[in-house]
């Protein structure tokens, strides 16, 4: 993760939280957190509202890697990679297309972001987007290198798919939005041939 300390921290915004990396774990506020339990939340979406939280976070996970008190496992890694990419997907998304208010089935509407491409539109998620990530790029690693450290493939892939931008942070890559406008244009030919897929039926 060292060289994700360079990705900038997103404006703050009201009730953002503060985190600082300890020896100990990540202070927020009065409040100390371990460093493997932090990526759990992370990766549970704790982060996702404002994504601003997630990127300060995963900065301070860089800080206390470089200071020496912290080192992630391969699993822990490709899970803040994944944030990162499922992340600035979004962020990239948002300055392209906007938001659009979705019906939340309780009566009430939230602001979600929309994706754009060839094939139609649709709202996306951080959650949803490290889901599909996971299921397309993870598991095909694990298949595909089953006994040659599988983690380090699914990391390799998503650090790939990031690159520093100009003004200092991090940007997707070209192959990374590629593959990202693929994924989606393919969903959304899915969906437009086949209607929504059937909820899972629980055995």
């Amino acid at each position: 993760m060292k060289n994700i300390l360079n990705f900038p921290k997103l404006p703050a915004q009201s009730g953002s939280l503060t985190a600082e990396a300890t020896p100990d774990g990540v202070r927020f506020g009065n409040k100390m957190i371990g460093y493997s339990a932090v990526i759990r939340q992370l990766d549970d979406g704790r982060f996702d509202n404002p994504l601003s939280e997630g990127f300060s976070v995963i900065a301070e996970l860089s800080l206390a890697e470089i200071n020496g008190w912290f080192k992630p496992s391969a699993e822990q890694e490709v899970n803040v990679w994944r944030w990162l990419v499922a992340g600035m997907f979004i962020v990239e998304q948002m300055k392209a297309n906007g938001t659009v208010e979705v019906d939340q089935g309780d009566g009430t509407t939230a602001h979600a972001v929309r994706y754009v491409g060839e094939r139609g539109g649709i709202v996306v998620y951080p959650a949803t987007e490290r889901f599909s990530l996971a299921r397309n790029i993870e598991e095909l690693a694990f298949e595909q290198f089953t006994h040659d450290n599988p983690h380090q493939k699914a990391l390799m892939i998503y650090q790939s798919m990031l690159e520093a931008s100009p003004d200092g942070g991090m940007t997707l890559s070209k192959w990374g939005r590629e593959g990202m406008t693929m994924l989606h244009d393919g969903f959304i030919e899915m969906l437009n041939t086949e209607g929504m897929p059937a909820a899972p039926t629980a055995h």
